[in-house]
């Protein structure tokens, strides 16, 4: 396909408005969309890749800095909180090592908890971002779906789409989100004791989250499948139908069958380059923000480990939870952005025009 016929059908689709709206709402990625999409028509999807990661591999390197502190701000307390532990018999009053690995503790349970309401933040900002940008999307790529395949199929899809976005903004803004922030508030407090009497607590919180990230996918996957099962066949049998009328025509059958065929063709290129242009975008939304995630939640691991050589099993355990507090934001943000993927994954493959 031509510069001029993808040109065509980026005005007849109004993507320069939706892209005008997506770039006041995410003014940090800014990208041309109109050659992007020319690109995924024309097949070319590995240069359309690289003009939409030219200019965020500076990101990526201005992540390093803060995770670096992060890193040795945890060993450097944790070695303090084993000095007072291991040598509290220099100490004529034991109360006065208590006092300070207590402080010491504080410390870190600071640097913890200002770390994880920056991962928070994050995936905050990502499952708003991912919402309000299927919500842009959306009619757009029904409408492609609806010249691919059929109304039924755009119908179907189009209120599981929406039901998606219903389930982040209510499911896991205002009920998983919470969870997370609850493991790591009630896994600080669990250090205070020598005994750690909420740990089986947090261990009921951890799983909550796990089954109910399992559960959100599980249930996309399936009504997905479930819608595929049906609605795909309805518009293929009217498809099917309208195609036999036509080629029925005397005279100009044979020639209206190809055209029709034709147009049907084309409408599955635009509906799955589209697709796949969405898709890029939203991995190109997300991408700079999840690696900061998997940086957090790494180094917060590692240096619990590390930390764990030397240090109180109260020090350790605090870092070695928090670290699966910012593990269980990662699910979190990249669940989110999986349910969308997978379901225009499903949408391409169960609207591919066959007849």
């Amino acid at each position: 396909m031509g510069i001029e016929e993808s040109s065509f059908l980026w005005n007849e689709m109004d993507m320069g408005a939706v892209l005008a709206d997506f770039q006041k709402l995410f003014p940090q990625y800014t990208f041309d969309g109109k050659a992007v999409m020319g690109l995924l028509l024309q097949g070319k999807v590995w240069t359309a890749v690289k003009e939409l990661t030219g200019g965020i591999t500076g990101a990526f390197q201005a992540q390093t800095g803060e995770i670096r502190a992060l890193f040795f701000a945890i060993l450097v307390l944790g070695i303090a909180a084993a000095l007072f532990v291991n040598f509290a018999d220099l100490f004529q009053d034991h109360q006065v090592s208590d006092i300070a690995f207590y402080f010491v503790y504080m410390l870190l349970t600071a640097v913890l908890l200002r770390s994880f309401e920056s991962g928070a933040g994050i995936v905050r900002e990502i499952l708003e971002s991912v919402t309000t940008f299927m919500k842009l999307y959306i009619p757009t790529y029904i409408a492609a779906v609806g010249s691919a395949s059929g109304i039924a199929s755009a119908t179907a899809y189009y209120q599981v789409l929406l039901f998606i976005v219903y389930l982040i903004e209510r499911g896991y803004l205002t009920i998983l989100l919470p969870a997370v922030y609850a493991y790591v508030l009630l896994t600080v407090i669990n250090g205070v004791w020598m005994e750690e009497k909420l740990t089986l607590l947090l261990e009921l919180l951890g799983k909550v989250v796990s089954v109910g990230i399992k559960a959100t996918l599980g249930v996309i996957t399936g009504f997905s499948m479930l819608q595929a099962m049906v609605s795909p066949v309805l518009d293929s049998l009217q498809s099917s139908m309208m195609k036999k009328a036509v080629s029925a025509i005397p005279g100009i059958g044979g020639l209206t069958e190809g055209m029709f065929e034709m147009v049907v063709g084309s409408a599955v290129l635009v509906k799955n380059s589209l697709g796949l242009y969405i898709t890029l975008v939203l991995v190109l939304l997300c991408l700079v923000p999840l690696f900061k995630l998997l940086l957090l939640a790494g180094v917060v691991k590692i240096s619990a480990a590390l930390m764990g050589i030397i240090s109180d099993k109260r020090m350790t355990n605090c870092a070695d939870r928090v670290g699966s507090g910012n593990i269980m934001l990662l699910k979190l943000a990249l669940s989110s952005v999986g349910m969308f993927v997978i379901q225009i994954a499903v949408i391409a493959y169960t609207t591919g025009g066959r007849m």
